[in-house]
């Protein structure tokens, strides 16, 4: 089951849900993803999804949000270099096992690690999968536009 938590303030019981829903649509895109974190542009924490984790597991999710915040700054000023502006910014960062995605939509971040073994990676349509998480940042923004972050 999916939890998520805001740590500045309460979410809605109904808007949590239309979040949850977005987020576990996301894992469907990207089946062997372990947790999901939306975060705001000072790098606090707005939502995160996860399964059940040890307290080592969740202070290393505490450092992961400000490896996170700061890949944000590599990541934006990465696509500056591009000259390719896009309405959502995105990377992954692939290794032997695990990939980490990041999507920068405005001043918000996206970000979720996925189970991914190098050679499952090659045969992964990215361009596909891309394409709907975009659509499901925009329908995230749009839910949190409300929400006073």
């Amino acid at each position: 089951m999916t939890n998520c938590s805001r740590s500045n303030a309460v979410i809605a019981p109904k808007l949590l849900k239309q979040v949850q829903s977005k987020l576990k649509d996301i894992q469907q895109l990207f089946p062997t993803t372990t947790n999901c974190i939306i975060m705001d542009k000072n790098g606090e924490i707005i939502v995160e999804t996860s399964g059940t984790q040890t307290q080592k597991e969740k202070d290393k999710e505490k450092d992961l949000s400000m490896t996170i915040h700061q890949l944000k700054t590599y990541a934006i000023t990465f696509g500056a270099t591009l000259q390719y502006q896009d309405e959502v910014q995105h990377i992954h960062i692939r290794g032997d096992n695990h990939m980490f995605s990041f999507y920068v939509v405005r001043d918000s971040i996206l970000a979720f690690f996925t189970n991914m073994d190098f050679d499952t990676g090659k045969d992964f349509n990215f361009q596909q999968a891309d394409d709907k998480v975009k659509a499901i940042c925009a329908e995230l923004l749009h839910l949190l536009s409300s929400t006073k972050i």
